[in-house]
Order: structure tokens, then sequence, then C-alpha cells
């Protein structure tokens, strides 16, 4: 009987330790928000929730003609990046291909197959759903 309650007691006290140990590693991911510079250029929608994207090219230039691979970080984690665009408003025109978008866990995203074919000013475009509602980033990039 005493050993059949301290194997519960010992078997109670891993589960809270778990718990203890999964609450840290959740608080530890929120750390990363709000995001930093040194995370990529960030934008954001100051709405509620607040939601931030910051990107980077992969190589870190991007050269006109040649595909690109981007970074992301999302801000809130849990948000889902849902397309990634970018467009020439001056031409009217945008990107010949779409990217292909892969989450990397903990709000981090790749995009793949991006290739800016003119230069001149781009405008990138972030849909990220968050908290069941839709918000759409922009930014204005100049490519020499």
């Amino acid at each position: 009987m005493k050993r059949c309650r301290e194997a519960r007691i010992a078997r109670l006290r891993k589960a809270v330790a778990a718990v203890a140990l999964l609450c840290a590693w959740a608080g530890a991911v929120q750390a990363k928000c709000p995001l930093v510079p040194e995370d990529g250029t960030v934008i954001g929608d100051a709405g509620v929730p607040a939601v931030q994207v910051a990107w980077r090219a992969e190589a870190g230039t991007i050269a006109v003609g040649q595909p690109f691979v981007m970074r992301l970080s999302v801000c809130p984690v849990d948000a889902q990046l849902q397309r990634v665009d970018a467009t020439m408003p001056e031409h009217r025109h945008g990107m010949n291909y779409r990217p292909s978008l892969q989450s990397l866990g903990d709000g981090r995203w790749r995009v793949e197959g991006l290739l800016w074919h003119m230069a001149g000013r781009w405008e990138l475009q972030f849909d990220v759903r968050a908290a069941g509602k839709l918000h759409i980033l922009r930014q204005s990039v100049a490519l020499p």
C-alpha cells in the first residue's frame, strides 16, 4: 500500500515537473515577441492582436533577375503566414512566380521561389492570420 502511494506521488511529481518545463518553454517562445531589428526588417500592424513580421533575404542581398529565399519571423508565434507576394505598383504587375511557404516552427518561416525581374520599387505583401483575423502587412522596397 505504502509503495503504491509512493509510486503515485513520484508519477505526480514527474507530471508537475513536465508541466513546469512546458510552461517555461512556452514563455521562452513568447519572449521572442516583439520582434527587433536584429530579426530583420520589422513591419507590423498595431491592431489587436499586434502582428509583426521581420524579414530578410537568406543570402543577404536581392539582385535583379536572381531567385532568392526569404527568412521570416512572425509575431505572435502562433500566427499563420498565409501568403507572401510582391508587386511593382508603378508598372501594375507582380512577380512571375508564386513563392512557397514553409513553417520552421516557433513563428519562423522560409519563403522560397521569389524573383524580382526588374529594378525599381517593389511592394512586399505579407498576409498573416492571427486570432482569426487576416492582417495584411506591406512594405516598399527599392531594388537598384
